[in-house]
């Protein structure tokens, strides 16, 4: 039993990591890129971005964990099937609730980790990293590229045609239009940006502004004409995760979140049955197909974990739990104790 317990196991953990590894790279580096977005906004350090980086983990991990359970169980279960290793272990005594039952303790810590996650950490890491990309906004140095399109300061888009040594910038343009088709046009020889420990502060100088209105165009000249940006936003102390969703109650939108990251953490353990027989097969009458299997249990985890997160409520959350219990009994009954 020892043996049979640490080989079903030993199989599971290296199928788990073959998928985790390579989808924890992929998913760690679309967050690279949200992180690259942001820097191209305000500068930021090495360590600053690890920190960053730091925040985003729980977040990673979220998306990572459940997505390669459900591979690592499909390939499992596949491989044995496939290579009669099934057979093998049923000869030897073992039947098919007993090796449903030597993965159980996984799952149950598996789900443990993603309640960790979704419940205690997610809050935590979620208020930290607004108030680090707020406070970073509000103290870095704003980065302004000469010659490059979709740059913006407040409402206005802004192009510059080049920078001078001492940090100041020459030429700048900066133009915004509202819904109603008025427009207001600015123009001037030399710029500078400045951070006054508050808001990020243009000043222009030695220009023209022009601003239109329903009737009339106004056109004016300026030695020197401030604009102001990102005022510095008053920091409220961190909320414990029982006060974060201790809002819930009133907001509708905390709520749903707190839905959707419930079920998709315990969706892996309720959809275990399903995965086992979808992947749970004969070689010498049936196929496997691991990768269908995926897929089909991906997106009856995902389509209701969507819908929790815009239209949740807890009495849904609970018919979508209790759906996929009983289709994962059912389904482990009729496909799999009652043929082998």
């Amino acid at each position: 039993m020892g043996r049979t317990r640490r080989y079903i196991l030993g199989t599971f953990t290296r199928n788990y990591l073959l998928v985790f590894l390579p989808f924890l790279l992929i998913v760690s580096l679309v967050f690279v890129i949200q992180l690259s977005i942001l820097s191209s906004k305000v500068t930021l350090g090495f360590t600053e971005l690890t920190q960053l980086f730091g925040y985003m983990l729980p977040d990673i991990f979220f998306y990572t964990i459940p997505f390669s359970l459900i591979a690592a169980l499909a390939n499992t279960f596949s491989r044995f099937s496939a290579e009669n290793e099934f057979v093998a272990l049923f000869s030897l005594g073992h039947s098919p609730r007993k090796i449903l039952g030597m993965l159980l303790p996984s799952l149950l810590i598996v789900t443990l980790i993603l309640l960790t996650l979704s419940f205690l950490l997610y809050p935590q890491m979620k208020q930290k990293l607004n108030a680090f990309k707020t406070q970073k906004i509000a103290e870095a140095t704003l980065n302004i590229t000469p010659n490059k399109l979709s740059q913006n300061f407040g409402n206005f888009h802004l192009f510059v045609d080049a920078k001078a040594k001492d940090g100041s910038y020459k030429n700048m343009v900066l133009f915004n239009r509202d819904k109603e088709g008025k427009y207001q046009l600015f123009i001037a020889k030399k710029a500078q940006v400045t951070n006054d420990g508050n808001r990020f502060v243009l000043t222009l100088e030695k220009g023209t502004g022009e601003s239109s209105t329903a009737r009339k165009i106004e056109t004016v000249r300026y030695e020197k004409l401030s604009f102001y940006q990102y005022p510095r936003a008053h920091y409220r102390n961190i909320l414990t995760s029982f006060e974060y969703w201790g809002k819930a109650q009133k907001d509708d939108g905390r709520r749903r979140k707190l839905l959707y990251l419930l079920f998709v953490s315990v969706a892996p353990l309720l959809t275990y049955g399903i995965i086992a027989a979808l992947t749970f097969y004969n070689p010498r009458y049936q196929r496997g197909f691991s990768s269908l299997a995926i897929f089909i249990v991906a997106l009856i985890i995902y389509i209701p974990a969507a819908i929790l997160q815009k239209y949740g409520t807890p009495l849904l959350f609970g018919l979508f739990c209790l759906a996929l219990l009983a289709a994962s009994l059912l389904l482990v009954r009729r496909k799999i104790l009652r043929k082998f």
